[in-house]
C-alpha cells in the first residue's frame, strides 16, 4: 500500500488544530472549569463567560486559520487529480490516434504492395520482370546503357562532370519510357511518407516506427530508383524525406551514381 504523503498546508493545517486542542485543554485547566460546574450559579464569577471569549479568540481563530490550510490542501489535491485525468485523457488520445493511423497505414502499406505486385517490364526475350524484380530490371536497364556509352567514349572525353550527365540522360530516358507504371509507385510512396509526417508532428512522437518499417521494407533495387529520383529533382518529395526519415540510410554507396561513376573513372 503507498505512503500517503501529506502536503505542506495539511501539515500546517494538522499542526493548527492539534495546537487549538491543547489550548482548549489548557484553558479548560486554567479557568477551573470543573470546579465552576458544582457552584451555585450565584456564587459563580463570568467564568464561562471568559472561557467562551477565549475560545472564540484563539483556539476558534487558530481552527479557522486549520480550514483555511485544509482549504488550500483540497484544492491542491483537486489539481493534481485534474492533471492526471488531463494526463489519462492525452494518453488515450494518443492511443486513439495510433490505432485510426495504424488501419489508415496498413490500407497504404496494401496498396503499395499491390502496385508493386503490378509492375512488369519485359526483357528482349519477352520474359518478364514482375514486382519486386521490376526494379532489378530497371536497374540493369541504366547501368548496362551507361557503361556500354562510357566504354565507347576516349579516355579525353571522360570527365567527372560528363559522366554525371550521361548517367542522368540514361536514367531519365529509362525513367520516362516506364513513367506511367512507376508514378502510382512513387505518389503512393510519396503520400504514405507524408502521413507518417503528420502522424509525428501531432502526437510529438519522434519514435515512431511506422517509417522504419516501411524503409524495412524496401530493396535495394527500389531505394536505387527512388535515390536517383530525388537527386536528379524528378520527385522533389524525396529530397525533403530523406531529410526527415533518413530513407537512403540503408542504401548500398555501390549503387550511387557518385560511386559508380567513380568506379568507371578508374578505369574498374
Amino acid at each position: 500500500m503507498p505512503k500517503l504523503k501529506l502536503s505542506k498546508y495539511e501539515i500546517f493545517g494538522y499542526i493548527l488544530i492539534i495546537t487549538g486542542a491543547v489550548v482548549l485543554v489548557w484553558g479548560t485547566i486554567k479557568f477551573n472549569l470543573t470546579e465552576e460546574l458544582y457552584l451555585d450559579p450565584a456564587d459563580r464569577e463570568g467564568v464561562f463567560g471568559q472561557y467562551g471569549e477565549f475560545i472564540g479568540g484563539i483556539v476558534g481563530s487558530l481552527w479557522a486559520l486549520a480550514g483555511v490550510f485544509l482549504f488550500f490542501a483540497t484544492l491542491t489535491y483537486q489539481k493534481r487529480e485534474f492533471e492526471l485525468q488531463r494526463f489519462e485523457l492525452h494518453k488515450t488520445q494518443k492511443i486513439f490516434q495510433q490505432q485510426n493511423f495504424s488501419t489508415l497505414y496498413i490500407s497504404f502499406i496494401q496498396k503499395h504492395n499491390d502496385i508493386i505486385d503490378s509492375l512488369v517490364a519485359y526483357d528482349i526475350n519477352q520474359s518478364d520482370w514482375r514486382g519486386t524484380n521490376f526494379f532489378v530490371f530497371f536497374q540493369e536497364k541504366v547501368l548496362t546503357s551507361f557503361v556500354q556509352k562510357v566504354r565507347s567514349l576516349e579516355p579525353a572525353d571522360k570527365s567527372e562532370s560528363a559522366l554525371q550527365h550521361i548517367f542522368k540522360d540514361y536514367f531519365t530516358y529509362h525513367f520516362t519510357f516506364y513513367q506511367n507504371s512507376l508514378n502510382p509507385y512513387l505518389k503512393n510512396l510519396s503520400v504514405l511518407f507524408k502521413l507518417i509526417q503528420r502522424y509525428r508532428a501531432e502526437t510529438q512522437d519522434q519514435g515512431e516506427y511506422y517509417s522504419f518499417i516501411t524503409k524495412a521494407n524496401f530493396t535495394q533495387s527500389e531505394l536505387f530508383l527512388i535515390y536517383h529520383v530525388a537527386q536528379f529533382n524528378l520527385l522533389k518529395e524525396f529530397n525533403a524525406f530523406d531529410n526527415v526519415f533518413d530513407v537512403f540510410e540503408d542504401m548500398n554507396e555501390s549503387y550511387k551514381a557518385e560511386f559508380i561513376i567513380g568506379q568507371e573513372l578508374q578505369g574498374k
